[in-house]
């Protein structure tokens, strides 16, 4: 009974994978190349600027309040919005900035690049730029990549690609099991393993739906884990986080409000969200932040001795009131309900950090993976549309699925 269902589906699901496919090609072959370059746009950008990169390691690292009060000196009009103040040896410091502009409508954002050893600006650029020199190159590809470049419409975009592209996984490995055998059956599994491999003695378009039928199965799991991983990182409070928390148990986040309400300086709230981190199992300390617009919160992360992403389920994360010196949001990775380690992986599978370097350079050659799908899915159905043109309109209409 199950493989007859699923055989008079059959003709639906076809369908849905072909224009489904379609639909999202021009997307997916965007997000597919763009990710497989962003996935090492850290190293490509410093290889391309090394005298915005590049920078003497310190015999000590300035704290953070120096840091910012350097950058102020020399940029007055320079609000800070995020800091790199611990970076890798040998590397400079990064911050992000909102700049008020004289005539504007809206504040300028730029990145800056500072000596570690003293504060200096060595260097910067807009974080908005276009498109193919040098300094611009590779923001622009990470923008392409997660929002066409279109930002808030984009992002939705790259969304709701994501979630088609979801179910389209599923569907497309429906799709390659012989669904007129009973999976419990032997001759099933003898017919679906057949699919799995590749022949080049074949003809030209057996070669291509070989490819596009065989790589598909093999890296299954990662495309899945890539196309739900973008809709968390797309639509992570509008969509993922929501559908997550109402399936799956969440615990709230970890908060410290014991200690007597006072306000602190940048330098202690660090000390805080060190300790605070340590009491939770992590003994690093942070060495990036986010500073609210208005001076409220600092949010620790990148919780890391040498300055450089952890590999696994990421970094701690430990906001921090200013105002009372509390923790009033924190996250630590590997810690907390299901949920909250469903949420957790989706950034580091999706960077492939999960898996550390082998992890990166899976999903960068999956992002390869997923171009050479959309051309060999193109192919595949102009081809077939091809042939069905070729027959009388008869047999077409007897054809069609």
């Amino acid at each position: 009974m199950a493989a007859l269902t699923l055989k008079t589906v059959r003709p639906a699901l076809v369908r849905l994978h072909r224009y489904t496919g379609l639909l999202l090609s021009g997307v997916l072959f965007i997000a597919g190349l763009t990710g497989s370059i962003s996935v090492f746009r850290t190293e490509i950008d410093a290889a391309l600027n090394p005298d915005l990169y590049h920078a003497p390691a310190p015999a000590q690292p300035l704290p953070l309040s120096t840091i910012l009060a350097r950058l102020e000196a020399q940029r007055p009009e320079t609000r800070v919005t995020a800091l790199l103040y611990r970076p890798p040896a040998g590397r400079a410091i990064e911050a992000y900035s909102a700049e008020q502009v004289a005539g504007g409508t809206g504040p300028v954002e730029h990145e800056i690049f500072l000596d570690p050893a003293t504060g200096r600006i060595q260097g910067m650029r807009p974080t908005e730029g276009c498109c193919l020199s040098r300094r611009a190159l590779m923001s622009f590809v990470y923008r392409l990549h997660y929002s066409l470049d279109l930002g808030q419409a984009g992002l939705w975009i790259m969304g709701l690609s994501a979630i088609l592209w979801s179910i389209d996984c599923v569907v497309g490995l429906v799709l390659t099991s012989p669904l007129h055998q009973p999976a419990w059956r032997r001759a099933f599994w003898q017919r679906w393993g057949k699919t799995w491999t590749l022949s080049f003695r074949r003809s030209a378009i057996r070669i291509t739906f070989d490819l596009h039928r065989a790589v598909s199965l093999w890296l299954w799991v990662v495309l899945l884990g890539i196309a739900i991983s973008g809709v968390a990182l797309a639509l992570e409070d509008e969509v993922f986080n929501p559908v997550v928390r109402t399936i799956l148990p969440t615990d709230p986040p970890m908060t410290d409000t014991q200690a007597q309400p006072h306000p602190v300086t940048v330098d202690q709230a660090e000390s805080i969200a060190a300790g605070f981190a340590r009491v939770h199992g992590h003994a690093e300390r942070p060495a990036a932040v986010l500073l609210d617009p208005d001076g409220a919160t600092a949010l620790f992360y990148l919780f890391s001795n040498d300055g450089t992403d952890p590999a696994g389920l990421g970094s701690p994360m430990v906001t921090i009131d200013l105002k009372t010196g509390q923790v009033t949001d924190g996250a630590m990775p590997g810690q907390g309900a299901a949920g909250n380690l469903v949420m957790q992986m989706q950034l580091p599978w999706h960077g492939g950090r999960l898996a550390g370097l082998a992890g990166r350079i899976v999903i960068c050659l999956s992002g390869l993976v997923v171009c050479m799908l959309t051309v060999t899915g193109v192919m595949i159905w102009h081809r077939k549309r091809q042939a069905l043109r070729m027959l009388p309109p008869a047999a077409r209409d007897a054809t069609r699925p």
